[in-house]
């Protein structure tokens, strides 16, 4: 696991992971503030390395000047944090999409997955789509087999349909062929939307409660 730097290992009760990435298939940022949500102040259990997973020029770094000195830098960050459930433990694996390594980190996150004993993955975000703000949000629900999707969420579109890959979707595909049961829940945005849209991240929330 060269792209993951494990800080607990656990044991974990009955653990599910949830992801979301804050680049591509986040419109409005729904899916990100989810996992913002669910993820603030939770411990840390593992850390992903920025610097072979990130392209600085392209998503630099945060410099911090106080009175004209430079005093600190954020820089983008993935990691995957703990929140104890009532029942289970969220595994929130979240923050900056990354930029390389799409395909060494999903086999990474797989054998992090069989070692923390991974129960479910589910995979969150949001597309620009023609609907109207002054309706509730779609759901639309991917699932590695039939039975998975709670709810009343169906799996969509019909037909065959080819767009440009998340790494989401990279992940998803390879913790489905290792056996891990996946689903994915993506809120429909309206297109002409520009920033945040909390009605999309409050049904994402209503999805996967």
């Amino acid at each position: 696991m060269g792209l993951l730097h494990v800080v607990d290992p656990g044991p974990f009760r009955d653990p599910v992971v949830i992801v979301a990435f804050d680049a591509w298939v986040d419109a409005g940022e729904a899916a990100s503030a989810v996992a913002g949500l669910l993820a603030e102040d939770a411990p840390i259990v593992a850390r992903l390395d920025g610097d072979r997973l990130f392209d600085y020029r392209s998503r630099r770094p945060t410099l911090e000047i106080v009175d004209g000195r430079p005093t600190s830098l954020t820089w983008p960050e993935v990691a995957i944090r703990r929140f104890a459930g009532a029942r289970r433990d969220l595994l929130v694996l979240s923050g900056a999409e990354p930029d390389y390594r799409w395909q060494e980190l999903a086999d990474d996150l797989v054998a992090w997955s069989r070692a923390a004993g991974v129960r479910e993955w589910l995979s969150i975000g949001a597309i620009p789509a023609a609907v109207a703000h002054t309706r509730p949000v779609p759901i639309i629900g991917t699932s590695s087999r039939d039975g998975l999707l709670r709810g009343d969420i169906v799996p969509g579109p019909e037909g065959t349909m080819r767009v440009p890959a998340a790494c989401l979707s990279v992940i998803d595909l390879a913790v489905t062929g290792a056996g891990i049961p996946a689903a994915g829940y993506f809120a429909q945005v309206p297109h002409y939307v520009s920033g945040p849209y909390p009605a999309a991240s409050l049904a994402l929330l209503d999805a996967i409660g």
